[in-house]
């Protein structure tokens, strides 16, 4: 009877309540790994953070609470589902108990030993958890109106509205308000978990001091393990003057808060009021056709060098603006105008990216104009006698060159390469930038792109421009680029090994450590070695030390330069690079051939192949040899 009574009386009502299911809930979610489910984290008040536990790398299945640098350790939070739960750290420790939230200082770096306990006082489950903090840098909160990230993560294409709010360091609200929408953004970094995005606000906001505007990308840098490259970039062709040139703030953001880590909050680059300050005929082009721009039909000319929109009525002025971006294969294929040189130059037209028949026909024909002077070994346009000078505003197109040359930008000349011509009555030519995108540049890309002691003239990628390479061929372009490379960029670089990359470093430190701890399994896809971020930031340092010896001497010291032309026999264009006369080339480029073995590089007719201990004493073309 005694028995029976303990379990009429104790065991049922126990199996039947509540906390007997909360039990089990919890018991399961502690096998599946899932800790943020069964704790609640507040901090600054009333802002909760999610744990993250699911780092495939994490051997010791460490879960992470990440705090943005204006969170107090002294006030953190702490409320549980669970019937008991005892943090230990270093034999100091203290509980949480269901029903009753408790605020307690947190250790910040290492690691507490959580017991789960159920309402009997037996334990269920154990983890492992370290409170992160982040330090020195504004802290962005994006949420969306579903509440999660999936579908934006899975489709370039979608947007979704909802509320974006940005705080300084101290935690002070600088800007809050709805967001327009939100779209994920890139190429290759799309494929990766942590991805890059666009956020469109409902007005023109100036965030962090950078000038009002509504669009703002958020940089993931993920291609980038150093997270400086395009910092370092951006400044040196502000410095160097060049217009538009994007500023950028380091941040930290959460994704419906949830951490999404470390990223560089970044100007668009576009036509409008503190961006490119010129006339914005996608704007003109609404105006007089409405809204109708966005389901008017689309066209393509027979042959596929032309696509556009068939517009009802053209501005009056058709001369400008325009912002073009020299872009490649499927990239060209997802804009809605643009078109194709005679060279195989594709040009997608970013601002009016819906452009009439008319006004793609303008620009094609006067890009194409360009492009044949560019060409002509005297560097004038056989059929309309102008000078390629009296098309392009030459100080641009060579400072342009120089940022793409000095930081040996593997996708220079290839995508995110812009260009952009204003309306006649104020200039009839077209202008080189702003600049973008240089996460695979000073060395971050395979093979001779990591050479620091040749010129490249924007050949590195498979889908390259010759337009630098011909350029390189006139004295009075040449002329310029050691002009504007001697007053605008050589003490520069000086002032960027020695003091801009420290100072980067020293901005993020605290940051990275969030960072690679929840992205650290994304980074190792590129080597163990970039894990350390520090040790890729020397890499950096080192490039552009040994990339301005060798500059200097060229543009500085007036050394004879030596052209290597590479033919692979299947393209018409030559990829190029210009070493100093008497010196070797550090690493020969590679070609892919289907079912072939490449050999290496000769002259026609000889025997001997280039090598990188082959001294260059002349222009010379090579031709690559294959074997079945």
């Amino acid at each position: 009877m005694r028995w029976l009574g303990l379990l009429i009386f104790v065991v049922f009502p126990l199996l039947l309540s509540p906390e007997w299911f909360r039990e089990i809930k919890i018991a399961g979610m502690l096998r599946h790994n899932r800790i943020e489910d069964s704790l609640i984290f507040r901090y600054a008040g009333i802002r909760e953070v999610s744990c993250y536990n699911e780092n495939p790398d994490d051997s010791e299945k460490m879960s992470y609470i990440f705090l943005p640098s204006f969170a107090d350790p002294k006030e953190i939070e702490i409320e549980t589902i669970a019937y008991q739960v005892k943090f230990v750290q270093e034999g100091v420790s203290f509980q949480v108990r269901s029903g009753k939230a408790v605020k307690h200082e947190i250790t910040i770096g290492e690691p507490y030993d959580l017991s789960f306990y159920d309402i009997l006082g037996k334990e269920i489950g154990t983890k492992r958890l370290m409170f992160l903090k982040s330090e020195k840098l504004p802290t962005l909160y994006v949420f969306t109106k579903t509440g999660g990230m999936q579908r934006l993560d899975a489709d370039k294409k979608y947007k979704e509205d909802g509320w974006v709010e940005l705080l300084d360091v101290e935690g002070n609200v600088i800007f809050s308000d709805e967001l327009r929408s939100i779209s994920a953004r890139g190429n290759q970094t799309f494929s990766f978990e942590k991805k890059s995005y666009q956020l469109n606000m409902k007005e023109d906001v100036n965030l962090l001091g950078m000038g009002r505007a509504d669009a703002w990308i958020l940089l993931s840098n993920v291609y980038d393990p150093s997270y400086i490259r395009n910092k370092l970039t951006y400044e040196m062709a502000e410095q160097a003057g060049m217009p538009a040139s994007p500023d950028s703030e380091y941040i930290d953001v959460y994704f419906n808060g949830i951490y999404g880590g470390l990223y560089q909050l970044c100007e668009k680059v576009e036509i409008g009021e503190n961006r490119l300050e010129i006339a914005d005929l996608e704007r003109q082009n609404r105006m007089l056709n409405g809204d109708a721009l966005d389901y008017v039909d689309t066209f393509s000319e027979s042959n596929g060098t032309q696509k556009g929109t068939e517009l009802v009525f053209d501005p009056e002025d058709i001369t400008g603006g325009y912002l073009l971006e020299r872009d490649y294969g499927e990239k060209f294929e997802e804009v809605i105008s643009g078109f194709i040189t005679k060279r195989g130059d594709h040009f997608a037209l970013k601002n009016p990216s819906h452009a009439s028949k008319k006004e793609v026909a303008y620009i094609n024909r006067l890009v194409q104009e360009i492009e044949d002077a560019i060409c002509a070994p005297d560097g004038v346009n056989p059929e309309t006698g102008k000078r390629y000078t009296d098309y392009i505003d030459l100080k641009s197109w060579a400072d342009k060159y120089l940022v793409e040359e000095i930081t040996r930008n593997n996708g220079g000349g290839a995508t995110s390469s812009f260009f952009y011509k204003p309306q006649d009555s104020v200039s009839h030519k077209v202008f080189g930038g702003p600049v973008w995108d240089y996460d695979k540049g000073y060395g971050n890309a395979s093979g001779y792109n990591q050479n620091t002691g040749d010129l490249g003239f924007l050949t590195l990628h498979a889908d390259y421009t010759s337009w630098f390479s011909e350029l390189y061929q006139q004295s009075d372009f040449v002329e310029m680029v050691k002009r504007e490379y001697a007053n605008g960029f050589s003490d520069y670089l000086q002032t960027m090994a020695d003091e801009k990359i420290d100072a980067y470093l020293e901005q993020i430190d605290a940051a990275t450590i969030l960072d690679r701890a929840r992205f650290g399994h994304v980074y190792r896809e590129f080597g163990e070695e970039a894990l350390d971020y520090k040790a890729q930031a020397e890499k950096v340092r080192q490039f552009i030390r040994e990339r301005k010896i060798f500059l200097d001497k060229v543009w500085l010291e007036n050394a004879p330069v030596c052209k290597v032309y590479f033919r692979n026999g299947q393209e018409e264009k030559d990829r190029c690079l210009g070493v100093i006369k008497g010196s070797c080339i550090q690493e020969l480029p590679t070609e892919i051939r289907e079912g072939m073995v490449f050999q290496g590089w000769r002259k026609n007719g000889a025997v001997q192949y280039l090598t990188t201990e082959t001294p260059i004493e002349e222009d010379m073309t090579v031709y690559s040899v294959f074997a079945s």
